[in-house]
């Protein structure tokens, strides 16, 4: 792919920085609240067009500033592409090779990016909505039409719960929603297939233990979604909104024969959640080139020196871009032939590696 430049300009602590990216890894050293995560913020949102910190762009301003700009140079197919996201009084900005964005996910099918940070267990241990955007994003990746899809199905149930608060004929809404409820279904069971495949080896090589998942359609195993549907009709015109269907799916997840939401501890949770991220990008890798950018925020937190070890090792093999953070070189060794960047009250050195 590779992402080769990011350039910043009043970004939080960032005032103007420009970081030449490495092909294989880069490594960013610095002290807490020296900006190392703030860095990486900015290649994660010009590929989800939001922070992996907060929903609220305004916040990412620099004090004293109006806006913020952050531009990004990567190479696909022996063509030079040119991304940028900025925030203004004006909102959000997108561009595109010097142009207006149509969307987010223009900027996402080029710059696939995914994050590893100290916050992620919450992809395990927090509700079913959090894992239906895991699983919806990955998705999005590996089928061209699925924003499509995903678009139609929720504005139909939209209309379908309208029509249940007002008594206005939700049933007119039915074959509509079945339709396209059930191509939103067959995708992510499709990918769920997929990515169980690229999770073996995973869970043993950081756990000990195999991780597995299973798919939960949003209604009850074995039965059909139009069956489920009739059958919940008197629940949903009781409390006014649809009760079945893929917007109640979710994705359970094991750890031998453990559940994991609340029997592990908050690392090995972590480690579930890198686990899920780690087959996500081999499922890229697989349909694509290769598995996109991989963000690594303080891997180290919340990780004994053995887990760390073992997550760097699986990283080693892996087929992404990866930029790693860490407070020191002596917690996370510099690989041999990687960038090295130390950073301090905002300001991105460069470092003889």
């Amino acid at each position: 792919m590779p992402l080769n430049q990011v350039r910043i300009h009043s970004f939080r602590c960032l005032s103007k920085v420009d970081l030449p990216v490495n092909s294989k890894r880069t490594y960013i050293f610095g002290p807490n609240g020296a900006g190392k995560t703030s860095l990486l913020e900015t290649i994660y949102l010009l590929g989800r067009g939001r922070s992996f910190r907060t929903r609220q762009s305004r916040r990412l301003i620099q004090h004293g500033q109006e806006s913020f700009a952050v531009y990004g140079a990567l190479d696909l197919d022996g063509v030079t592409h040119h991304l940028g996201v900025g925030r203004s009084a004006g909102g959000l900005e997108l561009r595109l090779d010097g142009k207006p964005a149509p969307g987010i996910s223009a900027l996402a099918r080029l710059l696939p990016v995914h994050v590893i940070e100290p916050s992620m267990h919450s992809l395990i241990e927090g509700g079913p909505k959090n894992r239906r955007q895991f699983l919806d994003w990955g998705v999005f990746h590996v089928k061209q039409d699925y924003l499509s899809v995903c678009r139609r199905y929720r504005r139909i149930l939209g209309q379908r719960n309208m029509a249940l608060k007002t008594h206005s004929g939700e049933a007119s809404w039915n074959e509509s929603l079945l339709k396209a409820g059930l191509e939103v279904d067959q995708a992510r069971s499709h990918y769920v297939s997929q990515l169980a495949n690229a999770l073996v080896g995973l869970g043993e090589a950081l756990l000990g233990r195999p991780l597995e998942i299973a798919y939960r359609r949003g209604w009850r195993k074995g039965q059909a979604f139009e069956e489920a549907l009739e059958a919940s009709s008197d629940k949903d015109s009781a409390i006014g909104a649809t009760q079945v269907g893929p917007h109640r799916a979710d994705l359970m997840v094991s750890l031998g024969t453990r559940g994991v939401r609340e029997e592990v501890s908050r690392g090995q949770q972590k480690l579930i959640a890198a686990g899920l991220v780690l087959a996500q990008i081999r499922v890229f890798a697989s349909n694509r080139d290769d598995g996109g950018i991989l963000l690594v925020d303080d891997p180290a937190a919340e990780l004994d020196k053995s887990s760390l070890g073992a997550l760097i090792s699986v990283l080693d093999e892996l087929p992404a871009q990866q930029i790693l953070t860490s407070l020191e070189e002596s917690i996370l060794p510099p690989a041999s032939g990687c960038s090295v960047f130390h950073v301090e009250q905002g300001k991105v050195l460069s470092m003889v590696q």
